[in-house]
C-alpha cells in the first residue's frame, strides 16, 4: 500500500514541532507572542486588545483560547488555515524555514531561490553575500555522493543514496543561484548566459 503524500500543512507542522522539541519554543509562547500578533499586524485576525489587557484574568483566558486553536491546528483537529501559510513559516527559525521553504517550491515543481537581504553601507544598497552556505551545501553534496565513488551513476546505485544526492545537489544549485542574483543586484552587473531567468527581487532589512 502507498503512504500517503506529505501535504503542505504537513511540512509547516513537523517544522513547527522539530523548533518546539529543539528549543524552549511551545504551541502557548508560539501563539499568543508570534503568531497572533503577526496576524493582526497583516490584519488577518482581530484582537479587543483593550478588553483582553483590561485584567489578569483576561489576559489568561485569552491565552489559553488562541494557544487551543493553535493547538487543534497542529494536532490536525482543524484544517490549516491557507491565509496562514506565509506568515506562520515566516515565525519559523532561519534554518527551518529554509527547508520548509524548499520544500513546499519542490511541491510545487520549482527550485527554492531565496531573495538576497540588501543593507545600507555608506548610503548604497549592499547585497549580503552567502558564499558560507555554498561552501557548507558543496560540502554536504560531497558528503552524500557515494553513487559518484566508482566514477559513474547506474541502476545498480542504491536509490537511497542516489535520492540523497541528487537533493544535495540542487540545494547546492538553489544557493548558487541566489548567490548570482545577489552578485548581480548588489553590483548592477548583468547575469552572465542567464538573461533566461527572471528573479523577482525584493528589499528585506
Amino acid at each position: 500500500m502507498s503512504s500517503k503524500p506529505r501535504t503542505e500543512c504537513d511540512v509547516i507542522i513537523k517544522a513547527t514541532m522539530d523548533w518546539f522539541t529543539n528549543s524552549r519554543e511551545s504551541i502557548e509562547s508560539f501563539s499568543t507572542i508570534h503568531l497572533i500578533p503577526a496576524l493582526e499586524r497583516l490584519g488577518m485576525m482581530e484582537v479587543n486588545r483593550e478588553e483582553v489587557e483590561r485584567n489578569t484574568d483576561n489576559y489568561l483566558k485569552w491565552r489559553r483560547s488562541v494557544s487551543m486553536k493553535v493547538g487543534r491546528i497542529i494536532r490536525r483537529d482543524q484544517a490549516f488555515p491557507l491565509a496562514w501559510k506565509w506568515a506562520w513559516i515566516s515565525l519559523l527559525p532561519e534554518q527551518y524555514q529554509v527547508e520548509v521553504r524548499r520544500e513546499l517550491m519542490a511541491m510545487a515543481g520549482s527550485l527554492y531561490v531565496a531573495v538576497p537581504r540588501f543593507s545600507a553601507v555608506d548610503d548604497l544598497a549592499r547585497a549580503k553575500s552567502q558564499l558560507h552556505r555554498i561552501s557548507q551545501e558543496f560540502g554536504e553534496l560531497l558528503q552524500y555522493a557515494q553513487p559518484a565513488h566508482n566514477g559513474g551513476y547506474d541502476r545498480n546505485d542504491c536509490p537511497a543514496q542516489v535520492d540523497r544526492m541528487m537533493k544535495e545537489a540542487v540545494d547546492l544549485v538553489e544557493v548558487l543561484v541566489s548567490e548570482l542574483a545577489a552578485v548581480s543586484h548588489g553590483t548592477g552587473r548583468p547575469l552572465p548566459r542567464m538573461k533566461m531567468i527572471s528573479i523577482g527581487m525584493g528589499v528585506s532589512s
